[in-house]
């Protein structure tokens, strides 16, 4: 029996290791997440919203009763301006105050254990910069589905026919039904310190048994019953089944822990004529089972049945009709408990709807209509609300948001075979000292068709960054960052100079799953951008689950680009003569003046680059000026007068003479009565592009030239090579004389790893070269290195 039961349940268990024991020691972790955090994911979904993603019904449930809707709509809808400085969050007790430096002021409260919008002004993000180039593709990161064997310890990857067979000598069941799980774990500040009980149940409709037990330790069934069809549970330890054989729903209750737990009948819900599919609602009270609900997918009458539960029984509250054979029924969920939202499958397998409950009646918020080739077959949610929905024409599972916006699909490499059901394991965690929670796992156990070599497999839910990709606005003053996160997530983002120095860091926030957008100010809250140069980028997503997190890793280069509000008060450590002059706030009411010339002073210029500058001038008394600009003596524009309107000139090609050792000196010059003043000055590098690369790993840290390949080649091979710090490179080809054959680079390079293809016709214009030994030497600096090829016809 011992045996039996560990394969059977290395099978159907998504916590690989349950019984006496902490379940994080054999891979699987609960979601956890803190006040902060909590309240971060909702500011995250209430401005999505602002930004017209997702339905204003969908923060319906985040909301306490004394907001309206309409005041929601109302605050939602207002604009910001960029902010770089991290949110603040008060927590007291079961009252909380969000602040951005943005001045938004959100307030909270916590209701039961889940927080909930009172008031305030929700603002959506600054619009996105002019795009430079266009979106540049990043590097994706982490991965949303993750294969996990069945049994490390057994090498068992998937459970099926033939491995129950050479284990067991028995085909174990008839068919996979459907699955779900009572997971319950007690941590103590004495022996034994963990006791942890886990029920994996799963039906058998041929067979007409319950299945249920625990890993390494026992399994029984339940066979009073006829055509299990369907099956929930909830906290409190209530298992619902729906057989069809007795149109009803039988309800039980778990007695007892760890081996000796059993199912005890409590009562029947009657009349139900074909329950296809349970959902179990908290109705936000996961710990409370007072206010429970039951869903039930009836396809033969149409309807999704609606009780109200209680320990002795359960009474009909609302029978929604309007379904074509509904056969799914999901209930949403968030941050663990029930969101009173529903999700249908119906139209036999090709529609899935998303409603909002609104007591006596379902409203339609989003629909999917699935594609002659498709066929939904079943949903979970996990922690967060994600929807996991079987596909299984395609043999897929597919994740989709709340709000059924696509995040990602199963491309774990282990492919399934017919897949049916998913469960997504909850359990009740005490900790000694602590309140108890009630919290999602990171485990996904899909049941496949029962076959020889198909029957049941695992995912672990990972984080992942999917269609990474970057744009700047015109100067290159701001760096948009675009990605989907295919789980809720912290966002942090690192920045990194080409000497590997970090320059700049976005502190971690949390983000709900979706498509997201960060942007980076190249200046800091002292008005300082940051020089010229290679950077290297990094999008790190902590997952709720584990400690590890998905960074996508990029580098680009960022031409000069400086701005200055003249003036104002922050470092300008390029101005070398004049004085600040301050009569208001914006830009146009500070400057920097001067007797005769306002002076800057630039440094680390490219002579061979191209660059422009911009002024403009206003007169801080009214008084009529005239005053020309130059640079390193030339004169960009003639004498122009300056009055109490602010003007700005454009941008103004700067001399290449004016720049040629590094430096150049930009002056405004009185050239009659009155002083020099300036009150705002631009200064960009041109003719280098944004342009992004995609890094595996970091930056290298050597120099390194790498054995080319294929070698022996013809017609072309690829040269390696890598450089840890900025730098002109040269990589020429030289026969077995020294004579030079082809320059494959010869240009200045951002750190990093780069391959170069030497092609024998395009090096040699179509001459051709002869059989034999060839040298290729790259060049940085002072760095050196050659190898050599051969040649093979």
């Amino acid at each position: 029996m011992k045996r039996l039961s560990i394969v059977f349940m290395l099978a159907y268990t998504t916590l690989a290791g349950a019984g006496t024991g902490d379940p994080r020691q054999f891979g699987a972790h609960w979601a956890r997440v803190s006040d902060r955090a909590e309240i971060e994911l909702l500011v995250d979904e209430l401005r999505a919203l602002s930004l017209g993603h997702g339905d204003e019904r969908m923060i319906r449930k985040h909301a306490a009763p004394v907001v309206s809707l309409q005041s929601l709509l109302t605050t939602a809808k207002q604009d910001r301006s960029a902010v770089a400085a991290l949110p603040t969050v008060e927590v007291r007790g079961r009252v909380a105050v969000y602040r951005s430096a943005a001045g938004e002021e959100l307030t909270f409260e916590k209701a039961y254990s889940t927080w909930r919008f009172t008031g305030g002004e929700i603002s959506s993000s600054p619009p996105s910069p002019g795009t430079s180039g266009g979106l540049l593709a990043g590097t994706p990161a982490g991965t949303t589905f993750i294969s996990t064997p069945i049994s490390s310890d057994h090498g068992i990857n998937r459970l099926d026919r033939s491995t129950t067979r050479s284990m067991l000598n028995r085909s174990l069941m008839s068919t996979t039904g459907k699955t779900a799980s009572y997971y319950l774990v007690r941590y103590t500040n004495a022996a034994p310190f963990v006791r942890a009980t886990y029920i994996q149940f799963v039906l058998d409709k041929e067979w007409n048994r319950i299945l249920y037990g625990n890993l390494n330790h026992w399994i029984k069934s339940y066979s009073n019953v006829q055509g299990p069809s369907s099956i929930a549970t909830d906290a409190a330890g209530h298992v619902y089944v729906g057989e069809t054989g007795n149109s009803r729903i039988s309800v039980f209750q778990i007695q007892g822990e760890e081996a000796k737990a059993s199912l005890i009948p409590l009562y029947t819900i009657n009349g139900v004529e074909e329950p296809a599919d349970l959902a179990h609602s908290d109705n936000g009270t996961p710990l409370d089972a007072t206010d429970d609900l039951l869903y039930i997918a009836d396809p033969s009458n149409g309807k999704i049945l609606k009780y109200a539960l209680s320990s002795s029984g359960a009474t009909l509250i609302a029978a929604f009709d309007g379904f074509d054979s509904p056969t799914g029924v999901l209930v949403g969920r968030w941050n663990g408990a029930s969101s009173g939202f529903l999700y249908v499958i119906d139209k036999v397998g090709k529609r899935l709807r998303l409603f909002e409950d609104r007591g006596s009646e379902l409203s339609v918020i989003r629909e999917i209509t699935g594609t002659y080739d498709q066929y939904f077959q079943s949903m979970k949610a996990d922690h967060f609300g994600n929807v996991f929905l079987v596909d299984n024409m395609n043999s897929q599972v597919v994740k989709y948001t709340a709000d059924l916006e696509f995040l990602d699909r199963d491309d774990s490499g282990q492919a399934f075979t017919s897949p049916g059901y998913l469960d997504i394991p909850f359990g009740r965690i005490e900790i000694e000292g602590e309140e108890p929670q009630w919290a999602g796992f990171d485990q996904l156990f899909a049941a496949e068709r029962w076959g020889e070599t198909s029957g049941a497999q695992r995912r672990r839910l990972g984080i992942g960054l999917k269609n990474v990709g970057f744009s700047a606005d015109a100067d290159v003053s701001s760096i948009r960052s675009l990605f989907t996160l295919t789980d809720f997530g912290s966002l942090a983002i690192h920045v990194y100079d080409a000497s590997n120095n970090l320059v700049r860091t976005i502190e971690p926030v949390w983000m709900i799953s979706g498509d997201k957008e960060i942007s980076w100010d190249r200046r800091d809250s002292h008005g300082r951008a940051v020089p010229p140069g290679t950077y290297r980028f990094e999008i790190e997503a902590q997952s709720a689950y584990r400690d590890e997190p998905a960074t996508s890793r990029n580098q680009f280069y960022l031409p000069m680009y400086y701005w200055q509000n003249c003036g104002a008060k922050n470092d300008d450590g390029m101005l070398v003569q004049g004085n600040p002059v301050v009569w208001g706030s914006g830009p146009a009411q500070t400057a920097n003046e001067h007797a005769t010339s306002v002076q800057y002073v630039f440094a680390g210029l490219k002579p061979d680059g191209t660059y422009k500058v911009a002024v403009e001038y206003v007169s801080a008394d009214g008084v009529k000026r005239l005053q020309d600009l130059t640079a390193g003596g030339t004169i960009l524009h003639s004498a122009m007068p300056v009055t109490g309107n602010a003007f700005q000139t454009g941008y103004l090609e700067v001399p290449a003479n004016a720049y040629n050792d590094g430096k150049l000196t930009l002056s405004v010059n009185r050239r009659g009565e009155g002083t020099a003043i300036v009150s705002q000055i631009w200064l960009k590098e041109t003719g280098a592009g944004f342009s992004v690369q995609q890094l595996d790993g970091t930056l290298p840290t050597s120099y390194s030239l790498g054995q080319n390949y294929p070698n022996p080649f013809n017609p072309s091979t690829v040269i390696r090579y890598a450089i840890p710090l900025d730098g002109v490179v040269s990589l020429k080809v030289y026969d077995i004389t020294g004579r030079e054959v082809a320059t494959l680079v010869n240009e200045a390079k951002a750190a990093g790893t780069y391959e170069a293809t030497f092609d024998i016709a395009a090096a040699t214009h179509g001459r051709g070269l002869a059989s034999g030994v060839y040298l290729y030497r790259v060049q940085v600096g002072q760095f050196s290195e050659a190898k050599k090829m051969i040649l093979l016809k």
